[in-house]
């Protein structure tokens, strides 16, 4: 069989080729070769990985698409941006269980690939607890499966459903599990307010007081929000993800401004990303190299207008952590009582 002919790009086409491909080196981790990935993912040669390489062959608008899905390269960065447009990508979630399972796999695909890189960082302004937080514990990571896809994605298995533990199937709980274990392996830069820990309080005792939690599970429930609340102060003194840690791997900010949104943004490597969320759970991912700078500014200029209460800052930790504490155990009270 006659193998295919390869076509030669024209000069402007060329062009746009080589900025793809210089795009492209930044974002792969270090000890992946260009060319050996090129012709992983395309199905194609080394030889043919390197003529594209070198814009002797053509890439066509599929073999682009294929390159900028799977490392969420900006279309943008691809066909020069222009001003006031970005383009995101994002997992679409409606009333489907199988779209869940496939947007809880991309954000542990996400950090699997930020932490292949050796200089990489998370910055997270947090309007509610970090989502890889909710995955804390077994029981919390029942919960917030169950809540999500009970009231936010209207999946109709769930709609009559009361919440009992080990109704969320395993694999669910290991996938989202892995996101929590992967995060805390990624230096990061958390920005909280008081309120923070009001929105995961809230759902445990709306579904309580609706009676689709029962109290005992509600009880546990939140005892495991003070274990995990717990579990941050105890990073935030540290400085520290994991006590074996080697140096400082996560800062702690208290903001006293509303901060409106949940927001990520990430560096790794010489590459930056957004992650704006949307439609309570999901996000919009985009490496737009203007709307990521625009992201590091307010992020960077919310950074400063907080206290930071990681390390040293004993007194000020203290009394954000205590507020928050006695907020959960008040919370368990009008359980108890109820």
């Amino acid at each position: 069989m006659q193998a295919k002919k390869e076509k030669k790009p024209a000069k402007t086409n060329l062009k746009i080729q080589d900025h793809f491909i210089a795009k492209l080196k930044e974002v792969l981790p270090q000890g992946i070769g260009l060319a050996e990935e090129i012709s992983d993912v395309l199905e194609v040669s080394i030889d043919s990985a390197y003529r594209r390489i070198r814009g002797e062959t053509e890439l066509t608008i599929e073999e682009i698409y294929k390159m900028t899905k799977k490392y969420a390269i900006s279309v943008d960065e691809v066909f020069s941006n222009q001003s006031g447009t970005v383009t995101f990508a994002y997992t679409k979630l409606t009333d489907s269980a199988n779209n869940f399972e496939e947007y809880l796999t991309r954000i542990v695909n996400h950090l699997k690939s930020i932490n292949k890189f050796e200089s990489k960082k998370i910055y997270y302004v947090a309007e509610e607890i970090p989502i890889f937080y909710s995955f804390f514990s077994k029981k919390l990571t029942e919960f917030k499966l169950f809540y999500w896809q009970r009231s936010v994605l209207n999946i109709s298995d769930y709609q009559q459903q009361k919440f009992e533990f080990g109704l969320i199937s395993q694999n669910l709980i290991d996938i989202a599990h892995q996101a929590y274990k992967e995060y805390l392996s990624i230096p990061s830069v958390e920005i909280w307010t008081i309120e923070t820990v009001y929105t995961g309080l809230r759902q445990i005792k709306f579904y309580f007081d609706s009676g689709i939690v029962p109290q005992k599970e509600a009880l546990e429930l939140l005892d495991e929000y003070r274990k995990m609340i717990d579990m941050v102060q105890n990073n935030a003194q540290n400085g520290r993800k994991n006590i074996s840690d080697k140096a400082e791997t996560f800062h702690m900010y208290s903001s006293e401004v509303v901060l409106g949104t949940n927001c990520i943004y990430v560096t790794m490597g010489d590459s930056k990303y957004s992650y704006i969320s949307f439609n309570t759970m999901n996000s919009l991912t985009t490496n737009n190299p203007e709307f990521c700078e625009e992201t590091e500014h307010w992020v960077r200029n919310l950074e400063k207008k907080s206290i930071l209460i990681s390390g040293v800052a004993e007194k000020q930790r203290y009394q954000f952590f205590s507020s928050m504490i006695k907020k959960v155990d008040d919370y368990i009270e009008k359980v108890k009582n109820a």
